[in-house]
């Protein structure tokens, strides 16, 4: 520890703390424009100089060590008098044009110019000139604001691992700029928006629609992936007009991703749902609640009468607070008598659950926000987790700027794979035979030896069995990477002191499955490590929440098995001809997320009677019989759960939209109708009854599980292609796509393909093109890109205008369902 006086009080920081690092600690006020706690100091700004007694000039306290036995002065006759200085300087070519700056009274440079700036200017100079970038959707640019503290440039390049822009030109002419002004790898983040001290920097949405003094400012949770990021929503007139971080706040400590940032005006969509609706003759009709509940109540009864409970089925949403599918679960069991309920967890983290129950004898593995930072090696298996858990990924980055090694097998070229230490280019799907590998190694190596808990693990003679084939030729020969490559990932991984794998396997992911998180779970053991060792998010908002709240065919609330005969899964409920008759659909849009659109499409037809409770009127609402208006989250109060085990409040800070109502409330009103109770009538006694539910936890031992390594489809002549699925970082299933700032990003489906895949199919860039599967076809257009290998395709699940989920396919099975496509131009 190192001990110090500033302004006369005697302070204790660690060593390695900077002088304004003690100051900040201990409550002592220092001026700064070009710090950033995230950042290496730059002291460029030089309005935090301090005096040292004992030296003659000034210190930037932001880049200065603290020192043992220093006495520093914060404001000293001379520390005030350079303070001036700086600002003067800072001032010359500033322009006055605070009245229509939307920065103006949150402006840092604005406060220390009242705090410092000299009553006259000693110096002249010019106001620049300098048209800002048109290019940007999002992001609004003016040049001639800019200080230059290059904090946005750095926070891109350090903490984002991004560098979008930089500063171009020198002297006078110096400008902050993407390359050739173009937003190339731009992710529109906006983090460079929250870092810039004045108006320079700002957003689109938001120029010219308010001053900052009028703005009522709420907290909230945001709605998209399973971080579960606190937003600081800035609200005018009961509008949300914009969206900040709160440094410091939340799990995310004031970041935010383009989602997070921009993707809040998604319930201002134009397909928003207002009032009820009715389907007549084919055409839907605005109707009352009441007439609307009241229908749904007769087909209830006339389908209990007719089938019994068995022929009636429900699907949740982790969109949906844990209030509203706490209601679904317990209007379906108390209800109506049925524990045919599932959710789209079912092709996403329901297939980690089932790894974690047979490896681990755990119902779900919470994840460490930090642990990037606490291994020494990361594994990243095919996934990219600055697109699906863009906050999260930021700290795989910050991991790798501190020493840690980060180690990427993928076939795709990522951010994350561009900020590795080390890159394997893998072939899709093929992350189990890696880990087979590894353990293959682990074994010849005598890991098993040094700890004498692995040999007693249930299934250790079957998966040493199981990996014995698995070795370097033939992982390499199914992987496509080089010998030396897997025998440096292996010394690398296998010799670390802390290691950790990392991937995700969500609901739009074809890629990993059941086997994979299995296998991974099995190096994690056998090298005597525990499931924090093994990080695998839920993809979405509350998904964790949301099965936790017993939106699940198999388990009630708390993860407490059923004992019974359990309840049809999506499986049966829509993969099966008949398997019922009547669905309700709470929150989501089946037509677009799930696989096979040509089947659910038929199966949602066939039934009786379809309820779809949304918000906006998605395709899988034109389908249905009754269409209820659902209030979006940031109407109704709730909680979330994310990927943390966090519960979070989700809060009311705007009206609700139409006639719309809370998903609880709508299903407490439809019990009523059916003349049940579910309980009490406000939202505090749920909340009650959910803080009572009492998480079961497994007690099994651990367990070695021997899995085959196999694809559910291969390729073969007229299906050449494995066409993988995903998501992008600007947009988040098919809500996100509501979205008219996230759609200016990006707003139409494509796929990508290898140069050279597309010199032999005939494809050119930004052309059109025919992409069939054993399932279907569709139009997309293509993006010729090396971001990918030969022998595969990229497509996202997220658009609607083209079903990239016509071409992909159901499967109850425990391997990855990659699907096998192939490419044609049009005409």
């Amino acid at each position: 520890m190192i001990e110090l006086i500033i302004n006369d009080k005697k302070i204790t920081v660690a060593n390695g703390k900077t002088i304004l690092d003690a100051a900040r600690e201990n409550d002592i006020y220092i001026p700064h424009l070009c710090w950033d706690r995230r950042l290496t100091p730059f002291g460029g700004c030089r309005i935090c100089v301090v005096q040292i007694e004992g030296h003659e000039r000034l210190f930037t306290s932001c880049s200065t060590p603290a020192e043992n036995g220093m006495v520093v002065h914060t404001e000293s006759p001379d520390v005030l008098k350079a303070r001036q200085m700086v600002m003067d300087l800072l001032l010359v070519h500033h322009p006055l044009d605070c009245p229509v700056c939307d920065k103006a009274g949150v402006c840092k440079l604005q406060d220390l110019a009242y705090q410092y700036g000299p009553a006259e200017s000693k110096f002249q100079g010019e106001k620049k000139q300098v048209v800002g970038d048109l290019v940007n959707p999002l992001i609004d640019i003016n040049p001639n604001r800019c200080i230059l503290c290059g904090r946005c440039v750095r926070v891109c390049w350090e903490h984002q691992g991004v560098g979008a822009i930089n500063f171009i030109g020198r002297g006078f002419t110096t400008t902050v700029s993407p390359p050739f002004e173009e937003s190339l790898n731009c992710e529109f983040c906006g983090q460079c928006v929250d870092a810039c001290p004045v108006g320079a920097l700002g957003s689109k949405n938001f120029k010219h629609r308010s001053r900052a003094w009028f703005l009522e400012r709420r907290e909230n949770i945001c709605p998209y992936c399973s971080v579960g990021c606190t937003l600081s929503l800035e609200i005018l007139e009961g509008k949300i007009l914009n969206v900040r971080g709160l440094d410091f706040k939340g799990v995310n400590e004031g970041d935010l991703c383009t989602k997070g940032r921009y993707g809040y005006d998604y319930i201002y969509g134009d397909s928003r749902l207002r009032t009820p609706l009715i389907k007549k003759d084919g055409q839907f009709k605005e109707a009352t609640w009441e007439e609307a509940v009241a229908l749904i109540a007769k087909n209830i009864r006339l389908v209990l009468a007719e089938s019994g409970p068995e022929a009636i089925g429900a699907i949740g949403s982790p969109r949906c607070t844990n209030e509203d599918n706490y209601m679904l679960q317990k209007f379906m069991r108390t209800v109506v008598g049925s524990d045919n309920i599932d959710s789209s967890s079912r092709f996403g983290y329901t297939k980690v659950q089932m790894a974690f129950e047979r490896t681990f004898g755990i119902s779900y593995n919470p994840v460490d926000m930090n642990a990037p930072l606490k291994n020494d090696v990361t594994l990243v298996l095919e996934s990219d987790i600055t697109s699906t858990h863009p906050i999260w990924g930021l700290k795989f980055i910050e991991a790798v700027r501190k020493g840690k090694k980060l180690i990427v097998a993928d076939p795709r070229e990522t951010k994350l794979s561009n900020n590795a230490s080390t890159w394997v280019r893998i072939k899709p799907g093929t992350s189990q035979a890696l880990l087979y590998g590894l353990i293959k190694r682990a074994y010849d190596d005598g890991f098993h030896l040094k700890n004498e808990m692995t040999q007693g693990i249930e299934g250790f003679s079957d998966l040493v069995e199981t990996v014995s084939s698995f070795t370097v030729e033939k992982v390499c020969e199914i992987t496509g990477m080089e010998r030396d490559d897997f025998l440096k990932i292996s010394d690398d991984y296998l010799g670390a002191e802390s290691r950790l794998i990392a991937m995700t396997i969500g609901a739009g992911e074809n890629s990993k499955s059941v086997n994979t998180a299995i296998s991974a779970a099995n190096l994690v053991m056998f090298l005597g490590d525990g499931p924090a060792s093994l990080q695998i998010p839920p993809l979405l908002a509350n998904t964790l929440g949301m099965l936790k709240m017993g939106v699940s065919p198999y388990y009630l609330p708390g993860f407490k098995k059923i004992t019974g005969k359990p309840g049809k899964d999506l499986f049966k409920m829509l993969y099966e001809k008949g398997a019922i008759k009547f669905l309700y659909v709470m929150g989501e849009n089946l037509i677009v997320t799930y696989p096979d659109t040509n089947k659910i499409k038929e199966a949602l037809s066939s039934l009786d009677f379809m309820v779809v409770q949304d918000i906006q009127f998605s395709e899988t609402a034109q389908l249905a019989d009754v269409v209820l208006p659902a209030s979006s989250w940031s109407e109704k109060d709730g909680t979330y759960v994310n990927f943390m085990g966090l519960d979070q409040k989700v809060r009311k800070v705007v009206a609700q939209t139409g006639e719309s109502m809370p998903d609880w409330q709508i299903l407490r009103n439809l019990a009523r109708y059916l003349h049940k109770t579910v309980g009490a009538d406000s939202l505090y006694a749920y909340q009650d009854e959910i803080s009572a539910i009492k998480v079961e936890t497994e007690t099994q031992k651990w367990r070695f599980v021997s899995v085959p390594f196999k694809f559910v489809a291969e390729t073969d002549n007229d299906y050449p292609l494995y066409m993988v699925t995903g998501n992008l970082m600007q947009h988040s299933g098919a809500l996100s796509s509501m979205s008219k700032s996230l759609s200016h990003v990006v707003s139409d489906a494509f796929i990508q393909v290898n140069q050279i895949d597309a010199i032999r199919y005939h494809l050119k860039d930004d052309a059109q093109a025919h992409v069939d599967s054993r399932n279907g076809q569709t139009v997309v257009k293509v993006r010729i890109t090396d971001e990918i290998p030969q022998g595969m395709v990229f497509a996202p699940i997220h658009f609607s205008k083209a079903m990239v989920n016509a071409l992909t396919f159901e499967t109850n099975e425990d391997a990855p369902p990659l699907t096998p496509v192939r490419v044609r131009p049009v005409g």
